[in-house]
Protein backbone atom coordinates (compact mmCIF):
# COMPACT_ATOMS: atom_id res chain seq x y z
CA UNK A 1 0.00 0.00 0.00
CA UNK A 2 1.52 3.34 -0.47
CA UNK A 3 1.79 6.56 0.75
CA UNK A 4 -1.14 7.91 -1.37
CA UNK A 5 -3.18 4.94 -0.14
CA UNK A 6 -2.41 5.75 3.73
CA UNK A 7 -3.73 9.23 2.90
CA UNK A 8 -6.79 8.91 1.53
CA UNK A 9 -7.75 6.61 4.43
CA UNK A 10 -7.07 9.26 6.78
CA UNK A 11 -8.78 11.86 4.81
CA UNK A 12 -11.76 9.34 4.66
CA UNK A 13 -12.07 8.96 8.38
CA UNK A 14 -11.29 12.83 9.10
CA UNK A 15 -14.69 13.58 7.11
CA UNK A 16 -16.91 11.11 8.62
CA UNK A 17 -16.02 12.31 11.99
CA UNK A 18 -16.21 16.16 11.52
CA UNK A 19 -20.33 16.07 11.01
CA UNK A 20 -20.50 14.45 14.13
CA UNK A 21 -18.25 17.10 16.13
CA UNK A 22 -20.25 20.01 14.58
CA UNK A 23 -23.04 18.76 15.80
CA UNK A 24 -21.75 18.48 19.35
CA UNK A 25 -20.45 21.61 19.00
CA UNK A 26 -24.12 22.84 18.10
CA UNK A 27 -25.95 20.95 20.59
CA UNK A 28 -23.44 22.36 23.46
CA UNK A 29 -23.94 26.28 22.57
CA UNK A 30 -27.72 25.28 22.32
CA UNK A 31 -27.93 24.00 25.80
CA UNK A 32 -24.94 24.62 27.85
CA UNK A 33 -23.69 28.47 26.69
CA UNK A 34 -25.69 30.85 29.39
CA UNK A 35 -26.58 28.06 30.73
CA UNK A 36 -27.85 30.47 34.04
CA UNK A 37 -30.20 32.80 31.91
CA UNK A 38 -31.66 29.56 29.88
CA UNK A 39 -32.82 28.08 33.63
CA UNK A 40 -34.04 31.37 34.66
CA UNK A 41 -35.88 31.87 32.02
CA UNK A 42 -37.18 28.07 32.03
CA UNK A 43 -38.11 28.80 35.69
CA UNK A 44 -39.88 31.56 34.77
CA UNK A 45 -41.94 30.02 31.59
CA UNK A 46 -43.10 27.22 34.10
CA UNK A 47 -43.87 29.70 36.79
CA UNK A 48 -46.19 31.65 34.58
CA UNK A 49 -47.57 28.77 33.05
CA UNK A 50 -48.49 27.21 37.17
CA UNK A 51 -49.79 31.42 37.72
CA UNK A 52 -52.03 31.58 34.89
CA UNK A 53 -53.39 27.60 35.27
CA UNK A 54 -54.05 28.25 39.10
CA UNK A 55 -55.75 31.64 38.17
CA UNK A 56 -57.98 30.41 35.56
CA UNK A 57 -59.51 28.13 37.99
CA UNK A 58 -60.82 30.63 41.35
CA UNK A 59 -64.16 31.34 42.67
CA UNK A 60 -65.57 33.68 44.89
CA UNK A 61 -69.42 34.49 46.29
CA UNK A 62 -70.66 38.29 45.27
CA UNK A 63 -74.17 39.36 47.18
CA UNK A 64 -76.90 41.17 45.31
CA UNK A 65 -79.39 42.80 46.55
CA UNK A 66 -82.75 42.23 45.66
CA UNK A 67 -85.54 45.09 45.24
CA UNK A 68 -89.31 44.81 44.33
CA UNK A 69 -89.57 47.59 41.56
CA UNK A 70 -93.08 46.57 39.91
CA UNK A 71 -96.69 44.46 40.11
CA UNK A 72 -99.57 44.95 39.43
CA UNK A 73 -101.99 48.04 40.28
CA UNK A 74 -104.57 46.11 40.87
CA UNK A 75 -102.49 43.37 43.57
CA UNK A 76 -100.09 43.69 46.74
CA UNK A 77 -97.19 41.28 47.27
CA UNK A 78 -97.82 39.16 49.89
CA UNK A 79 -94.49 36.77 49.77
CA UNK A 80 -91.57 36.54 50.59
CA UNK A 81 -89.25 38.59 48.72
CA UNK A 82 -85.28 37.56 49.27
CA UNK A 83 -82.81 40.49 50.42
CA UNK A 84 -79.34 39.29 48.34
CA UNK A 85 -78.68 36.65 46.31
CA UNK A 86 -75.38 34.91 47.15
CA UNK A 87 -73.83 34.04 43.36
CA UNK A 88 -71.01 31.80 43.41
CA UNK A 89 -68.62 33.01 40.07
CA UNK A 90 -65.77 31.56 38.78
CA UNK A 91 -63.06 33.03 36.78
CA UNK A 92 -59.69 34.57 36.53
CA UNK A 93 -58.35 36.07 39.73
CA UNK A 94 -57.84 38.75 37.85
CA UNK A 95 -61.64 39.38 36.68
CA UNK A 96 -62.90 38.28 39.90
CA UNK A 97 -60.90 41.28 41.79
CA UNK A 98 -62.62 43.65 39.84
CA UNK A 99 -65.91 42.13 40.36
CA UNK A 100 -64.82 41.92 44.11
CA UNK A 101 -64.04 45.57 43.79
CA UNK A 102 -67.39 47.47 42.26
CA UNK A 103 -70.79 47.28 44.18
CA UNK A 104 -73.64 45.49 42.02
CA UNK A 105 -76.59 47.09 41.22
CA UNK A 106 -79.56 45.85 43.15
CA UNK A 107 -81.69 43.32 40.84
CA UNK A 108 -84.84 44.97 40.42
CA UNK A 109 -88.00 42.35 40.05
CA UNK A 110 -91.00 43.04 37.88
CA UNK A 111 -93.60 41.41 39.09
CA UNK A 112 -96.36 42.52 36.38
CA UNK A 113 -98.00 39.67 34.49
CA UNK A 114 -97.24 37.22 37.29
CA UNK A 115 -100.25 35.44 38.77
CA UNK A 116 -100.10 34.15 42.58
CA UNK A 117 -97.99 31.16 43.61
CA UNK A 118 -96.48 31.49 40.53
CA UNK A 119 -92.36 30.97 40.61
CA UNK A 120 -89.77 34.28 39.78
CA UNK A 121 -86.68 32.80 38.91
CA UNK A 122 -83.85 34.85 38.83
CA UNK A 123 -82.02 35.30 35.31
CA UNK A 124 -78.46 34.93 35.26
CA UNK A 125 -77.83 36.79 32.13
CA UNK A 126 -79.17 39.81 34.21
CA UNK A 127 -77.09 38.93 36.65
CA UNK A 128 -74.03 39.25 34.66
CA UNK A 129 -74.81 43.06 33.01
CA UNK A 130 -75.43 43.89 37.35
CA UNK A 131 -71.68 42.28 37.86
CA UNK A 132 -70.33 44.21 35.23
CA UNK A 133 -67.34 42.12 34.22
CA UNK A 134 -67.60 40.36 30.79
CA UNK A 135 -66.71 36.66 30.85
CA UNK A 136 -67.37 35.64 34.41
CA UNK A 137 -68.67 32.07 35.12
CA UNK A 138 -71.85 32.01 37.27
CA UNK A 139 -72.04 28.61 38.75
CA UNK A 140 -74.48 28.63 41.46
CA UNK A 141 -77.56 31.32 42.46
CA UNK A 142 -79.04 30.91 45.78
CA UNK A 143 -81.62 31.42 46.01
CA UNK A 144 -82.39 30.71 42.15
CA UNK A 145 -86.16 31.63 43.14
CA UNK A 146 -89.36 32.49 44.80
CA UNK A 147 -92.74 31.94 44.35
CA UNK A 148 -94.80 34.11 43.99
CA UNK A 149 -98.10 35.29 46.31
CA UNK A 150 -100.59 38.02 45.49
CA UNK A 151 -103.55 39.41 47.11
CA UNK A 152 -105.92 41.58 45.27
CA UNK A 153 -105.52 45.34 46.61
CA UNK A 154 -108.43 47.45 48.39
CA UNK A 155 -109.00 50.62 50.57
CA UNK A 156 -111.41 51.94 53.30
CA UNK A 157 -111.86 54.94 54.89
CA UNK A 158 -111.97 54.14 58.53
CA UNK A 159 -112.26 56.93 61.65
CA UNK A 160 -109.43 57.81 63.66
CA UNK A 161 -109.86 57.65 67.43
CA UNK A 162 -107.76 59.83 69.90
CA UNK A 163 -106.34 57.86 72.76
CA UNK A 164 -106.62 59.91 76.18
CA UNK A 165 -105.17 58.36 79.24
CA UNK A 166 -104.44 59.35 82.42
CA UNK A 167 -106.17 61.94 84.41
CA UNK A 168 -105.83 65.97 84.28
CA UNK A 169 -104.24 67.84 86.97
CA UNK A 170 -106.85 68.24 90.00
CA UNK A 171 -109.82 70.60 89.37
CA UNK A 172 -109.70 69.84 85.85
CA UNK A 173 -112.10 67.98 83.68
CA UNK A 174 -111.28 66.41 80.23
CA UNK A 175 -114.62 66.22 78.36
CA UNK A 176 -113.16 62.85 76.24
CA UNK A 177 -116.58 62.57 74.35
CA UNK A 178 -115.25 65.85 72.71
CA UNK A 179 -112.12 65.12 71.96
CA UNK A 180 -111.90 64.87 67.99
CA UNK A 181 -108.98 64.16 65.65
CA UNK A 182 -108.00 66.53 62.58
CA UNK A 183 -108.27 64.97 60.39
CA UNK A 184 -111.21 62.66 61.96
CA UNK A 185 -111.01 60.02 58.85
CA UNK A 186 -107.61 58.50 57.20
CA UNK A 187 -107.70 55.80 53.98
CA UNK A 188 -106.14 52.92 54.74
CA UNK A 189 -105.42 50.29 51.96
CA UNK A 190 -103.08 47.42 51.33
CA UNK A 191 -104.11 43.48 51.16
CA UNK A 192 -107.60 42.49 51.05
CA UNK A 193 -107.02 40.29 54.11
CA UNK A 194 -105.81 42.74 56.12
CA UNK A 195 -107.78 45.99 55.13
CA UNK A 196 -111.38 44.41 56.03
CA UNK A 197 -110.62 43.73 59.65
CA UNK A 198 -109.93 47.35 60.36
CA UNK A 199 -112.87 49.22 61.28
CA UNK A 200 -110.67 52.26 63.15
CA UNK A 201 -107.20 53.57 64.40
CA UNK A 202 -105.79 54.71 67.55
CA UNK A 203 -103.77 57.82 67.88
CA UNK A 204 -100.60 57.25 69.88
CA UNK A 205 -101.50 57.69 73.93
CA UNK A 206 -102.05 61.37 75.16
CA UNK A 207 -101.20 61.75 78.79
CA UNK A 208 -103.80 64.18 80.54
CA UNK A 209 -101.72 64.51 83.76
CA UNK A 210 -100.38 68.13 82.65
CA UNK A 211 -103.87 69.22 80.44
CA UNK A 212 -104.56 72.57 82.27
CA UNK A 213 -106.04 74.27 79.63
CA UNK A 214 -107.22 73.40 76.28
CA UNK A 215 -104.88 72.04 73.59
CA UNK A 216 -104.27 70.79 69.97
CA UNK A 217 -101.28 68.50 69.93
CA UNK A 218 -99.60 66.45 66.75
CA UNK A 219 -99.25 63.32 67.66
CA UNK A 220 -98.94 59.54 65.54
CA UNK A 221 -101.48 57.23 64.39
CA UNK A 222 -100.76 53.56 65.70
CA UNK A 223 -100.25 51.23 62.52
CA UNK A 224 -101.96 48.41 63.16
CA UNK A 225 -99.55 44.86 63.37
CA UNK A 226 -101.70 43.56 60.32
CA UNK A 227 -99.05 43.38 57.25
CA UNK A 228 -99.64 44.93 54.17
CA UNK A 229 -101.28 47.71 55.31
CA UNK A 230 -100.58 51.19 54.68
CA UNK A 231 -102.33 54.48 55.94
CA UNK A 232 -102.64 57.91 53.61
CA UNK A 233 -101.64 59.89 56.61
CA UNK A 234 -99.33 58.98 59.89
CA UNK A 235 -100.41 61.81 62.08
CA UNK A 236 -103.01 64.11 62.76
CA UNK A 237 -104.01 66.59 65.51
CA UNK A 238 -106.51 66.38 68.21
CA UNK A 239 -108.68 68.93 70.22
CA UNK A 240 -108.52 68.33 73.60
CA UNK A 241 -111.38 70.15 75.40
CA UNK A 242 -110.21 71.09 79.02
CA UNK A 243 -112.52 72.36 81.94
CA UNK A 244 -112.03 74.04 85.08
CA UNK A 245 -114.65 72.14 87.87
CA UNK A 246 -116.78 74.36 89.74
CA UNK A 247 -117.18 74.26 93.82
CA UNK A 248 -117.45 75.99 96.97
CA UNK A 249 -115.55 76.39 100.12
CA UNK A 250 -116.42 77.66 103.48
CA UNK A 251 -113.59 79.70 105.22
CA UNK A 252 -114.94 79.73 108.36
CA UNK A 253 -115.12 83.08 110.62
CA UNK A 254 -112.46 86.19 109.41
CA UNK A 255 -111.80 89.40 110.64
CA UNK A 256 -112.92 92.59 109.69
CA UNK A 257 -110.10 94.88 108.53
CA UNK A 258 -110.94 98.45 108.22
CA UNK A 259 -108.73 100.43 106.21
CA UNK A 260 -107.86 104.52 106.22
CA UNK A 261 -109.18 104.79 109.61
CA UNK A 262 -108.93 109.14 110.18
CA UNK A 263 -106.31 110.27 112.27
CA UNK A 264 -106.51 110.27 116.37
CA UNK A 265 -109.66 107.97 116.15
CA UNK A 266 -111.11 104.52 116.41
CA UNK A 267 -112.91 102.72 114.11
CA UNK A 268 -114.47 99.67 114.35
CA UNK A 269 -117.02 97.26 113.10
CA UNK A 270 -119.61 95.48 114.63
CA UNK A 271 -119.85 92.42 114.67
CA UNK A 272 -115.77 91.53 114.03
CA UNK A 273 -115.77 88.91 111.73
CA UNK A 274 -118.41 87.06 109.23
CA UNK A 275 -118.46 83.90 107.74
CA UNK A 276 -117.02 83.46 104.07
CA UNK A 277 -117.71 80.95 101.58
CA UNK A 278 -116.30 81.34 98.47
CA UNK A 279 -117.60 79.86 95.00
CA UNK A 280 -115.93 79.33 91.30
CA UNK A 281 -113.27 77.02 89.54
CA UNK A 282 -111.64 74.59 92.04
CA UNK A 283 -108.17 75.50 90.62
CA UNK A 284 -108.49 78.74 92.46
CA UNK A 285 -110.50 77.47 95.45
CA UNK A 286 -106.84 75.06 95.88
CA UNK A 287 -104.85 77.95 95.67
CA UNK A 288 -106.91 79.87 98.54
CA UNK A 289 -107.22 76.75 100.66
CA UNK A 290 -102.96 76.25 99.97
CA UNK A 291 -102.22 79.81 101.17
CA UNK A 292 -101.11 80.94 97.74
CA UNK A 293 -103.83 83.49 96.91
CA UNK A 294 -105.16 85.40 100.08
CA UNK A 295 -108.61 86.25 100.91
CA UNK A 296 -109.23 89.70 102.97
CA UNK A 297 -112.26 91.36 104.15
CA UNK A 298 -112.34 95.09 104.47
CA UNK A 299 -114.29 97.92 104.96
CA UNK A 300 -112.49 101.32 104.19
CA UNK A 301 -113.42 104.16 106.49
CA UNK A 302 -112.33 107.07 104.26
CA UNK A 303 -115.89 106.34 102.28
CA UNK A 304 -117.52 108.03 105.41
CA UNK A 305 -117.67 111.10 107.68
CA UNK A 306 -115.77 110.96 110.56
CA UNK A 307 -117.92 113.50 112.17
CA UNK A 308 -121.12 110.80 112.81
CA UNK A 309 -120.20 108.16 114.82
CA UNK A 310 -122.03 105.46 113.32
CA UNK A 311 -123.08 104.05 109.92
CA UNK A 312 -125.02 101.00 109.64
CA UNK A 313 -125.55 98.62 107.21
CA UNK A 314 -122.09 98.80 105.98
CA UNK A 315 -121.14 95.70 103.28
CA UNK A 316 -117.57 94.62 103.67
CA UNK A 317 -115.64 93.54 100.74
CA UNK A 318 -114.14 90.75 99.96
CA UNK A 319 -110.89 90.80 98.35
CA UNK A 320 -109.99 87.15 96.28
CA UNK A 321 -108.98 86.05 93.57
CA UNK A 322 -110.38 86.87 89.99
CA UNK A 323 -113.21 84.51 89.04
CA UNK A 324 -114.64 83.56 92.23
CA UNK A 325 -117.64 84.63 93.89
CA UNK A 326 -117.60 85.76 97.87
CA UNK A 327 -120.26 85.37 99.96
CA UNK A 328 -120.85 87.21 103.67
CA UNK A 329 -122.40 86.20 106.52
CA UNK A 330 -123.56 88.55 107.50
CA UNK A 331 -123.92 90.68 104.62
CA UNK A 332 -123.47 94.23 106.53
CA UNK A 333 -122.40 95.58 109.97
CA UNK A 334 -121.88 98.87 111.76
CA UNK A 335 -118.96 101.30 111.91
CA UNK A 336 -118.20 102.98 114.68
CA UNK A 337 -116.02 106.07 114.16
CA UNK A 338 -115.38 107.68 117.78
CA UNK A 339 -112.14 109.11 119.53
CA UNK A 340 -109.83 106.77 122.24
CA UNK A 341 -111.52 106.23 125.28
CA UNK A 342 -110.95 109.19 127.82
CA UNK A 343 -110.91 111.66 124.83
CA UNK A 344 -113.06 113.67 122.58
CA UNK A 345 -112.89 113.85 119.00
CA UNK A 346 -110.89 117.61 119.39
CA UNK A 347 -108.18 115.50 121.17
CA UNK A 348 -109.03 116.59 124.49
CA UNK A 349 -109.89 115.01 128.07
CA UNK A 350 -113.63 113.91 128.65
CA UNK A 351 -115.12 115.06 131.38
Amino acid sequence: MGPDDNEGETGGRNRATRPRGIRRTLLHRVFLDNLGLKLISLIIALSLFVIVREDKGKEAEIEVSVVLSNIDDHAVFTGELPRTLRVRVRDRWSRLARALERKPNPYLVDLRGFSNESMYVFDRERLQQLLGVTGLSIQSVYPAEFAVALEPKTERIVPVRPNLVGEPPQGYMVLRERARANPAQVRIWGAKSSVKTIDELLTWPIDLASMDKEARIEVAIQKPSQPYLFLDDDRVKVDVPVQELQDRASLGKMDILVKNCPANLVCAVEPATVQVTLAGPVPSLLKVRGGAAPVTITVDAVDFDPVVSRHDGIRPTCERPTGLDCALNPRSVLLTISAPAGEDRKGGKGK
